[in-house]
């Protein structure tokens, strides 16, 4: 027996706000204060999970927000990992049901040198969603690219290069390329790729490349 409203039971994130929070993060992003070009991606997301709490709250989207949410093996208990920003759907009971993204530093600036960071995205992000650590539950996922030195085509660039060389841990068909967002396809930093997650579940993962133009060299 289900007791109250039954949506609350979703077995999915609502299909619905999946654009709403692509929309949330690019608008937001656009008046926050941008990380420096060494600066790391943790408290930047801190700073930024604050503003889009502030965001959601003035857009009223029915959205709760965390950050570094721990992520436990169902069966052992052990911490599989945390995940960088977290939205869950206001109504919803089951807490397995969210929309994760995982957060990292593109095109950095380090000891005078310039290192791209689009293996680590892969490795360290990506592979995240496609192994089942995170959103095992899930039809959709994100990235966020943190643009540091603000070159987001030679971001993707280069993690589209990454990509086409993993595509087969990535569960993805070939050859495997960042694609267009279906979802808002007239967005220039925002892309898209799929995966057939065993045993068979596809899974959407969108990407935005943030720039940090302020910090453009």
């Amino acid at each position: 027996m289900i007791v109250g409203d039954p949506d609350i039971w979703s077995d999915t994130f609502p299909e619905d706000l999946v654009p709403s929070v692509l929309d949330l993060i690019t608008e937001t992003w656009a008046t926050f204060e941008k990380p420096g070009p060494s600066d790391h991606e943790v408290p930047t997301t801190r700073r930024f999970k604050y503003a889009l709490k502030q965001a959601k709250d003035l857009r009223r989207l029915p959205l709760r927000v965390e950050r570094e949410a721990t992520e436990d093996d169902p069966q052992t208990g052990a911490e599989l990992g945390r995940i960088d920003l977290k939205f869950l759907p206001a109504v919803s009971a089951r807490e397995e049901i969210y929309l994760a993204f995982e957060c990292k530093r593109l095109n950095v600036a380090e000891k005078g040198r310039r290192r791209s960071l689009a293996p680590e995205y892969i490795t360290e992000g990506m592979s995240r969603f496609v192994t089942g650590q995170y959103a095992r539950a899930a039809l959709h996922g994100g990235m966020i690219g943190y643009v540091l030195d603000g070159r987001s085509d030679d971001a993707m660039r280069l993690v589209e290069q990454n990509i086409g060389t993993r595509a087969t841990d990535l569960c993805m068909n070939t050859p495997a390329r960042l694609d267009r967002s279906r979802l808002r396809p007239d967005a220039d930093h925002i892309r898209e790729t799929s995966h057939n997650v065993p045993p068979s579940r596809w899974f959407a993962l969108h990407h935005l490349f943030l720039e940090c133009r302020s910090c453009g060299t």
